[in-house]
C-alpha cells in the first residue's frame, strides 16, 4: 500500500535527484520533490502540528498525526535573504489542516538573487528503511494534486 503526497505548491514538478542543490539531490536532508514555483503561494500538504519554521521564513515543518515529518524548503541558499520576500502566516505548535495556507514568498526575488534558486522542495525526514517517494506525475502541478506516493 502506498501513501498519496499532496503538492503544496502550483508549478512545475521535478524528482528529488534533480534538485540543484546536491545536499537536497543526495537526499542527505530527506527524500522528497521539487516544485518550480509559478505562484508564491504556500499552503499546508497535509494535517499536522507546525513543529519549526525558520528565522529567516524560508522553512516550515510539520509533523502528521500518523508521525512522518514533512519540511517544506523554499529556494536554495533563500537563508541568504534573512527573510526578505516570505510572508509566513502560522508559528511554532500550529496545528494546520491540509490546504491551509502557511506563507507566501516572491519567487522573482529568489531567481533574481544571484545565490538563489526557486526550487521548493518537500522533504520527508526519517521514512521507513527500505521505503521510498516515487513521483506519480509530471509536468505541471495544482495546489493539492496528488503528485507522489511512499513505497
Amino acid at each position: 500500500m502506498s501513501t498519496p503526497l499532496l503538492s503544496p505548491f502550483i508549478g512545475t514538478i521535478h524528482p528529488i535527484e534533480e534538485a540543484p542543490d546536491p545536499v537536497f539531490a543526495m537526499k542527505m536532508l530527506g527524500d522528497g520533490f521539487f516544485v518550480t514555483p509559478s505562484s508564491g503561494e504556500v499552503v499546508s500538504p497535509a494535517d499536522g502540528e507546525v513543529t519549526y519554521v525558520a528565522p529567516t521564513k524560508h522553512g516550515i515543518r510539520i509533523v502528521c498525526a500518523d508521525g512522518a515529518k514533512i519540511t517544506l524548503h523554499i529556494g536554495t541558499e533563500s537563508g541568504a535573504l534573512k527573510g526578505e520576500g516570505f510572508t509566513v502566516f502560522v508559528e511554532q505548535g500550529a496545528k494546520v489542516k491540509t490546504g491551509d495556507r502557511l506563507m507566501t514568498f516572491s519567487p522573482e526575488l529568489l531567481r533574481a538573487h544571484p545565490k538563489t534558486t526557486d526550487a521548493c522542495l518537500v522533504l520527508l525526514e526519517g521514512l521507513p528503511e527500505g521505503k521510498e517517494v516515487r513521483l506519480t506525475t509530471g509536468g505541471e502541478v495544482a495546489f493539492l494534486a496528488p503528485v507522489a506516493e511512499i513505497v
